[in-house]
């Protein structure tokens, strides 16, 4: 017994020594910041990744001090560190690195602007981050109000100009994220670029950013000799609701109204509420195929000709199918008869309408609120979750005060649901004052 707990004892005071052991080499934060300035690439690459995964603000500094390191694998490891710390002090040292002279640090400081003020977390390549990200919304993806850095602006702007193709295609995808309406006119030049991937993201960049005016541009691309380019051009067109682009639209529905690519104009076609397609929409509202006739009845809501209420009313008493009820009621509410939110709303958590149902509320923005307001104390708690998220998506800080309530909901989904949105709505609200 006595050997036992002799031998016990002598493996206590084994394992303290070699975790006092361990703890004395492995480098203090003061360390890894002298290790900044080592004669040793490989010293400094570590050090800037230890940084990083320090979370330790005061590191900033001492990082961006190497962006203009003579070694490629340190500065990229520069702008990696930067990224994990997820600091607006490190932008300034973020935009240099947009210059710099290897591509995978461009390419890295492109992506890392995104994810800071958009407060996104990349999963996967920077690539396939901004393509997703960038596709994922209609219009900019940063929270309201959020004030981006000219300088960032400015930077990617340039970057527009980038040798590299692939940056000029990240730089577009990214200004059109960050809501970077001062990069305008390079968006518009860059729909010249002999990269049809970098016209297709100028396309969606200016489809986030732009007005319906600035979309006049996007118009000749319509006959672009990349289908990519083309649909990139068809979303932002219906998004801006480039009436302009009508005739151009009907011309080439014509020409692939029974193909795959005659499903996508038509989409365009409904979202620019041109008058002068009634007559399209009312023909396609029969056709059997389920999303030409969805297209079409959002097509003559979007219009907003009353007249045609009744008859919208009585179509969707008769339709059987959900998505198509669906898309009557968001026709229906654009008419002007407000009760048939009731249908969108409820719509919310389901896993086959609910997007859909959300982006009809989205695009009827701010007006609408005041019928969605009621639905905070809907009996399902999925209808007052997902609610929360749509709410802080319109952006309108003056929900605040109703959202609040639902902070202490029975639901722990509700409260933590409508914690996020009072708090996204509250950044909004604080960078409208001091903005």
């Amino acid at each position: 017994m006595i050997r036992s707990v002799r031998h016990a004892a002598a493996v206590a005071v084994l394992l303290a020594a070699v975790s006092a052991g361990a703890a004395a080499t492995k480098p203090s934060f003061e360390d890894l910041v002298a290790n900044l300035k080592s004669p040793n690439a490989s010293t400094r690459q570590e050090a800037a990744a230890a940084l990083g995964r320090s979370r330790r603000r005061e590191a900033v500094t001492p990082l961006a001090a190497l962006v203009r390191d003579p070694e490629a694998r340190v500065r990229l490891e520069v702008v990696r560190a930067l990224r994990a710390l997820r600091d607006a002090s490190g932008v300034p040292a973020l935009v240099t690195s947009l210059g710099d002279g290897d591509r995978d640090v461009r390419e890295e400081a492109v992506g890392t602007l995104v994810e800071i003020y958009t407060e996104r977390d990349r999963v996967g390549t920077v690539e396939r981050f901004l393509e997703i990200f960038s596709d994922e919304y209609d219009r900019t993806s940063v929270a309201p109000f959020t004030v981006v850095d000219p300088a960032v602006e400015n930077a990617l702007a340039g970057s527009l100009r980038d040798q590299d193709p692939f940056i000029r295609e990240q730089a577009a995808l990214a200004l059109g994220i960050l809501n970077a309406r001062p990069a305008l006119p390079a968006l518009s030049n860059a729909l010249r670029d002999p990269d049809a991937g970098v016209r297709g993201a100028a396309a969606t960049a200016i489809g986030k950013v732009g007005t319906a005016q600035d979309g006049r541009a996007l118009i000749p691309l319509l006959a672009d000799g990349d289908a990519e380019v083309r649909n990139r051009v068809l979303q932002a067109i219906g998004v801006l609701r480039v009436r302009e682009a009508g005739p151009a639209l009907r011309q080439m529905y014509e020409a692939n109204r029974r193909r795959e690519a005659g499903v996508r104009v038509l989409g365009a076609l409904s979202r620019i509420a041109d008058p002068a397609q009634v007559d399209l929409f009312q023909e396609v509202v029969q056709d059997p195929d389920p999303e030409r006739k969805r297209l079409a009845i959002e097509g003559l809501g979007r219009i907003s000709d009353p007249p045609r209420l009744p008859a919208f009313k009585k179509d969707y008493q008769r339709e059987k199918t959900d998505e198509l009820r669906l898309a009557y009621s968001f026709a229906l509410v654009l008419l002007g008869d407000r009760a048939f939110v009731d249908t969108i709303v409820l719509s919310l958590p389901s896993r086959t309408l609910g997007t859909r149902s959300r982006n009809y509320l989205l695009e009827m923005g701010s007006e609408v609120l005041p019928d969605l307001y009621p639905y905070l104390g809907d009996p399902d708690p999925e209808v007052r979750a997902a609610l929360c998220d749509v709410i802080a998506l319109i952006g309108d800080v003056e929900a605040v005060a109703r959202l609040t309530p639902l902070i202490n909901d029975p639901s722990p989904k509700v409260a933590d649901r409508a914690n996020r949105a009072v708090e996204k709505l509250r950044r909004g609200q604080a960078g409208r004052t001091t903005g």
